[in-house]
């Protein structure tokens, strides 16, 4: 036999072979061409292995791997809170450990601390606050919330001394510190936490941005009428009602307006 007719025997038949694969019903195994490919050896993350000899199938990262989170570039933003490398900004605390007496503002807001950035903070930490802190807190900070009132114990009262700039627990680092992880109770007394964490619902943002309004709060509460921008102090005249009449004249006699 010619090789011609050996080879075209060869092409026929396997042409046979392969067109008999398609639509064909058979209860035998199917065909497999290449069966390295459909039985590759895996492991569960759970499993055992001799293989390594801490025998965990999981591995743990590489020493030194560094996270990129979203993208590798470092002027991204989202990298930064993905890695959370500044402990001020997700710890609330300086490089002793100690809490951080200001928020870190400017880093907050990923540039300079505008006056329009600083609002959309505090808008935010309002937001936040009106869901999570106003039930217990009320909606001043004075602890009269309508969950507040029904406490077993009366809740703090963030325009009290201690809560306020320069008091015991009036640093901003603390007041983020309760946020994001609550505090603690007696020892020995359940619940562990007189107050619950908040960390899986309110990020250090949200938290840092909690934490501004609070201090918003304090300051509407003593605040004076020099503290309102001008262009809004001739509304607020017209608004906050009539000055009483001992008050207007002792006020006119000094030769300023009412």
């Amino acid at each position: 036999m010619s090789l011609a007719r050996v080879l075209t025997s060869i092409a026929l038949g396997s042409a046979l072979a392969f067109a008999g694969c398609r639509g064909d019903r058979t209860d035998e195994p199917p065909r497999r061409f290449f069966p390295s490919l459909d039985q590759q050896q895996k492991w569960d993350p759970q499993e055992e292995t001799t293989m390594y000899a801490d025998g965990r199938v999981a591995r743990p990262p590489a020493p030194g791997t560094v996270p990129f989170g979203w993208t590798d570039s470092p002027d991204d933003p989202r990298r930064e809170r993905f890695l959370r490398e500044d402990p001020g900004v997700y710890l609330g605390v300086n490089a002793a450990g100690e809490y951080l007496i200001e928020a870190p503002i400017a880093r907050l807001v990923s540039g300079a601390a505008t006056a329009g950035a600083i609002e959309d903070l505090v808008a935010i930490g309002r937001k936040q606050y009106d869901i999570y802190c106003l039930p217990c807190h009320g909606g001043t900070g004075r602890g009269d919330g309508i969950v507040g009132k029904r406490w077993s114990y009366p809740l703090p009262n963030f325009h009290d001394a201690q809560y306020r700039p320069g008091g015991e627990k009036g640093a901003d680092g603390y007041l983020f510190h309760v946020i994001r992880n609550g505090v603690p109770n007696a020892p020995g007394q359940v619940p562990a936490l007189r107050m619950p964490s908040y960390a899986e619902r309110v990020s250090e943002h949200e938290a840092w941005a909690i934490v501004l309004y609070v201090r918003a709060l304090q300051r509407s509460q003593a605040g004076t009428l020099e503290d309102v921008p001008e262009s809004e102090r001739e509304r607020l005249r017209r608004t906050r009602g009539a000055t009483p009449s001992g008050a207007a004249d002792a006020t006119n006699s000094e030769g300023s307006p009412s």
